[in-house]
């Protein structure tokens, strides 16, 4: 089972893990390798009592043999054809999709699991179906003809058919966007690894693991880093964060004392060839921000869907407000404060997808005033909830940013006028 932790793959492992499961083909190849050893097994129960016990009891499923293979056939064909429909439906729905709202949206959807489970169902019964077809002689009596394993073919039917008028419901409500914009939200205001502040190591480190290779940081295994390490007294940084590009070489460990086995170590870090979801948090913040942009972009021209990503944006920075550290200070993992997270706290986290949102947002004052609002309601909850000073300082000058941006690009002078009386409020809450 891979380390989650918020949503996140942590690990070289567990990465590797991750991408054998999630994704479209993995859990079908199971159901189709599943499909002739459980055929097998029906036959074998029919042939044993099973096909004597429904016709003992008058329950037989077909009247001949010749109708029982037919009926077969005719599942057969019908599972077929709904795997066609499937496919097509699927890669129209996501196409679109991804055309109009973000292509790293269809990590996420490939990755639901109902998708999976709709998919492998279907597999599986056509195969099932496939083996039950061979087996039936259409000249054999009734007794000879496996009556269970039949009746097995049209309850998988029947099932299927509730299950693929689920999935296509699914996939149909997949272009609705504001939904996966929900979900980010929600899964983005999650708190990942417990972090809490402290002083930053000052002294010469003793040894530097390098990244093994280019790519993208997954994430660190923290836990399983704290028992190989367990014995090590000094101080331990993890200098990439996750959604960090690296290029081989580049620092990824620092130990104040040197370790024996550095390939271990590396290997609770991963690194992947893109980002992706399983990067938790850092994925789902940048994710938010790329389809404001994206709807914001002159091919779309969508401002609303901007907004609501804007709203869900404010949601997560309210989840993530415990990751804030003060000046002078680094984030430490709070389970072992020998490990040091440089890049993991609040701000770590929200500055470069805010100023890639105010870029986005600019020339769109009505978006940048429901930035500014939301940020006014975050900075009075805040002081509400007494959440440190410098917390409140870093929302006030972003919204500082956004609002002299935005009136910048300003054409008309209302625009400008209401943006700076948004500023105005936002700087009013935090005094």
């Amino acid at each position: 089972m891979a380390n989650v932790s918020g949503g996140g793959v942590k690990g070289r492992r567990n990465w590797a893990w991750h991408r054998l499961v999630a994704n479209y083909w993995s859990l079908p190849m199971l159901a189709v390798l599943a499909a002739i050893p459980c055929a097998v097994a029906a036959l074998a129960i029919d042939r044993d009592f099973f096909t004597q016990f429904l016709l003992g009891n008058d329950l037989s499923p077909v009247a001949t043999s010749d109708t029982a293979k037919d009926l077969v056939g005719v599942a057969v064909g019908i599972n077929a054809a709904f795997l066609t429909l499937y496919f097509s439906i699927s890669l129209l729905v996501l196409t679109v999709a991804s055309s109009n709202l973000g292509v790293r949206l269809v990590d996420r959807w490939l990755d639901k699991r109902l998708v999976r489970v709709s998919l492998s169902g279907l597999c599986f019964t056509l195969v099932f179906s496939l083996a039950i077809l061979g087996a039936i002689d259409a000249e054999a009596p009734l007794s000879r003809t496996p009556l269970g394993s039949i009746g097995a073919v049209i309850g998988f039917q029947a099932i299927n058919v509730l299950m693929l008028s689920v999935a296509l419901h699914d996939l149909g409500r997949t272009i609705f966007v504001d939904r996966s914009i929900h979900y980010l939200g929600k899964e983005a205001a999650k708190p990942e690894n417990e972090l809490s502040s402290g002083t930053e190591f000052a002294g010469e480190w003793g040894q530097t693991i390098t990244a093994p290779r280019e790519g993208y940081v997954e994430g660190a295994d923290l836990p399983r880093l704290a028992r190989m390490l367990r014995q090590h007294e000094g101080a331990i940084r993890v200098c990439c964060a996750p959604g960090q590009h690296v290029l081989a070489g580049e620092p990824m460990l620092r130990l104040q004392y040197p370790y024996a086995d550095c390939e271990k170590l590396s290997d609770s870090v991963a690194i992947g060839d893109f980002r992706s979801d399983a990067q938790g948090v850092v994925f789902r913040v940048r994710l938010l921000v790329e389809i404001a942009a994206r709807a914001l972009s002159p091919a779309v021209n969508d401002f609303y869907t901007a907004i609501a990503c804007a709203d869900r944006l404010a949601k997560a920075m309210e989840g993530q407000a415990d990751r804030w550290v003060d000046d002078g200070l680094v984030a430490v993992w709070a389970r072992d404060r020998r490990f040091e997270l440089p890049g993991q706290d609040f701000e770590g986290l929200f500055r470069d997808p805010l100023a890639a949102l105010r870029q986005a947002a600019c020339d769109y004052p009505s978006v940048t005033l429901r930035l500014l609002d939301n940020i006014r309601k975050l900075v009075e909850r805040g002081r509400k909830a007494g959440q440190p000073a410098g917390l409140t300082a870093f929302l006030i000058g972003q919204a500082r940013a956004f609002a002299e941006h935005a009136a910048d690009r300003a054409s008309f002078q209302g625009d400008r006028d209401d943006i700076m009386a948004g500023l105005s409020k936002v700087e009013s809450a935090g005094s």
